[in-house]
């Protein structure tokens, strides 16, 4: 009872307030329900909802909207459309296999590399020459490529998210040294104890030698004067930083990076961070609008070092920083956008994640079986299906031998059996694309 007037009448004003936000919220989240019943793009567990609406106080069941939207049958239309920007060394190819066999599994078209190519004209800019003609237009992007902004528009429709990863710069750099064996093309004595401190100690030098057009050692489709370990991840998200030679340069303009950075942000529906790998997944299904198994992955490419990376002297490592200060601000800047985003997921975000664990994992030990056995007519019965079972976050599904064959453990292999039907799908476009003229010199074209 209270003998307060005025003291009441406030009580009456807050809890009428506090009726008549959880009554909005509760109509809009009917209203947004049926409609996605009516059109068939919803069917959520009513474990889930149960579970939900158990919430005790306001903050916890805004949340838990945000959480059962965010959910894999929630109303959220699959987007098939999108363009990967695949660096080098920052698990593309581990994610390569997720989008092909995405892609591959719902007929969609993709833009792929003429002939048995990898590369769609990459480290240079990608032009029309460059990939497969289809008269169905294109849905996915995903091979090695350049941010092309002016081309990738032109031959991707309106509604294409552009999606990319990056690396911690250092581990990135060391994972690119082993993997090219940049010490044994700069010519790094083979008795030094750490060739990657030699490298950077006398990076100039080193530096000089790996990109001379006089080096015969070089592997063969990577250009003269171009660098693998200076500003890489920048250079393939199209920041102009002056290759090929006599184009714009604005390494040393802070300000113009920064607002190449700011409009990557605009551009990229999401940057995903290679360290924190199964967040950044969580947040592609998410945008996606994805189910568990179009993430599901195999690792592929997985750095082996040949030298001891644990015990290098820090000021080695601030020598690369200066050396690739562009890809520094890259990283930090969108790791800062990554957590934002993370921040903004509702309070179930962290148990998604976790669940992806566990079913990554049940799916990774069974296709490691499938590849231990290699590739058989008639699987054993113990490995012929794995079925993952409904849980919170997933609808029960199966996965076969076949699934793992397409995730891995080559991730290049769906992209060859898409060039392959493609010939034969397209061989009249084909025909006439190869007349087509290419007046670029050799120094712009890429033969990888």
């Amino acid at each position: 009872m209270c003998f307060e007037v005025s003291r009441c009448r406030r009580l009456v004003r807050v809890k009428h307030k506090t009726l008549i936000v959880l009554f909005t919220a509760s109509v809009l989240w009917y209203l947004t329900f049926t409609l996605c019943l009516l059109y068939g793009k919803i069917s959520i567990d009513p474990t889930l909802l149960d579970s939900r609406s158990s919430l005790s106080d306001n903050n916890s069941r805004q949340d838990s909207f945000l959480d059962i939207f965010s959910h894999v049958g929630s109303c959220c239309k699959e987007k098939t459309n999108f363009v990967f920007i695949k660096g080098m060394k920052c698990a593309t190819s581990t994610l390569l296999g997720v989008f092909y066999r995405f892609g591959y599994t719902r007929n969609l078209s993709f833009v792929s590399p003429l002939g048995t190519r990898l590369y769609l004209n990459w480290p240079y800019p990608m032009t029309k020459r460059d990939f497969r003609p289809s008269s169905r237009g294109y849905n996915i992007l995903t091979d090695h490529s350049v941010f092309s902004e002016t081309v990738m528009g032109e031959i991707m429709s309106a509604d294409t998210i552009y999606i990319s990863i990056v690396r911690e710069p250092w581990a990135h750099v060391l994972s690119i040294f082993q993997y090219f064996k940049i010490h044994l093309v700069a010519g790094v004595p083979q008795n030094v104890t750490n060739p990657v401190v030699e490298y950077f100690t006398h990076v100039e030098k080193y530096e000089s030698h790996y990109t001379s057009p006089l080096n015969k050692e070089r592997l063969f489709c990577y250009p003269a004067g171009f660098s693998f370990t200076r500003n890489l991840m920048s250079h393939c998200h199209g920041m102009p930083l002056g290759f090929p030679p006599g184009t714009k340069d604005i390494s040393n303009d802070p300000n113009a990076v920064d607002q190449y950075l700011k409009h990557l942000d605009k551009k990229f529906g999401l940057i995903m961070i290679v360290e924190y790998f199964y967040e950044s997944l969580i947040l592609l299904r998410r945008l996606m609008c994805w189910a568990f198994r179009d993430i599901l992955f195999i690792r592929a490419n997985v750095a082996r070092y040949d030298f001891d990376v644990t015990k290098i002297d820090p000021r080695v490592v601030d020598i690369y920083r200066n050396w690739s200060s562009i890809d520094y601000r890259l990283f930090h800047y969108f790791n800062q956008t990554l957590w934002q985003r993370i921040s903004e997921q509702g309070s179930q975000f962290y148990e998604e994640v976790a669940e992806f664990k566990t079913v990554e994992s049940q799916v990774s030990a069974y296709c490691q079986s499938v590849y231990r056995l290699g590739k058989l007519s008639q699987y054993p019965a113990n490995v012929s299906l794995l079925v993952v079972s409904k849980s919170s976050w997933t609808g029960q599904f199966s996965l076969t031998p076949s699934d793992c064959w397409m995730l891995g453990p080559d991730p290049y292999h769906l992209l060859h059996v898409v060039q392959q039907e493609n010939d034969v799908k397209e061989a009249i476009l084909l025909a006439d694309h190869k007349k087509l003229p290419d007046n670029r010199i050799a120094s712009e074209k890429s033969v990888c």
